[in-house]
């Protein structure tokens, strides 16, 4: 139980930096700048975390953005590293989250049924 705990602190101070993050010391990338973190879920020995973002711009293609948070991954995490006290940071694998998308399917779904 007290793991449990631990394992969500960590969480959300990861979520909280990672957003103050990608808004502050990337100003000169495409993407990095419109992506919001809504959810960081770590293994249970804290060694890898699964980082779920969305983006504001609808016109960009999904590759492009993840293209992009490839190529500044290592940067990504050497701040995250600076800015929270762990031992050791995880790995970090960022997913697009798709539960905005899901949500708007279901609505149109009902409105048709209306």
């Amino acid at each position: 139980m007290a793991n449990d705990i631990k394992i969500e602190r960590t969480q959300s101070t990861i979520l909280r930096e990672l957003n103050l993050i990608l808004q502050r010391e990337f100003p000169d990338c495409e993407y990095l700048n419109s992506i919001t973190i809504h959810e960081v879920r770590l293994s249970n020995d804290m060694g890898h975390a699964k980082v779920f973002y969305s983006f504001m711009d609808i016109t960009s293609d999904k590759n492009d953005v993840q293209a992009e948070i490839d190529e500044n991954l290592k940067e990504i995490r050497m701040i995250l590293a600076s800015k929270v006290e762990m031992r050791s940071v995880p790995e970090l694998t960022f997913e697009f989250d798709k539960t905005l998308e899901n949500a708007n399917k279901i609505e149109e779904i009902l409105k048709e049924i209306k």
